[in-house]
């Protein structure tokens, strides 16, 4: 039975298959990881925290940085958990 990591990997493969992708060398450090993490958090709460305490009535294009930070923090959460050293190499531009 696969397990949920497994699983995740297959359902983010064509994220992940861009940035694992290529030969050529590249930097990693465990620090670049738990940097990624800290920063995936930190965009997924003021997003949180930007809709949560969002006004009533307030005009519909506050909901376009919502979605953005929304989304950069996702993307930063799904390749510290997943991606290999070389994905997270390429997320910082280390190459």
């Amino acid at each position: 039975m696969p397990t949920p990591k497994t699983l995740a990997r297959q359902l983010f493969a064509p994220l992940l298959d861009k940035l694992e992708g290529g030969d050529q060398p590249h930097r990693y450090t465990p620090r670049a990881r738990l940097i990624l993490w800290v920063t995936g958090l930190l965009f997924l709460g003021l997003s949180t925290g930007l809709a949560v305490f969002l006004p009533e009535g307030t005009d519909p294009a506050a909901l376009i940085p919502i979605g953005i930070f929304g989304l950069v923090g996702f993307f930063a959460v799904v390749v510290a958990w997943l991606g290999s050293e070389r994905a997270v190499a390429r997320v910082w531009g280390s190459r």
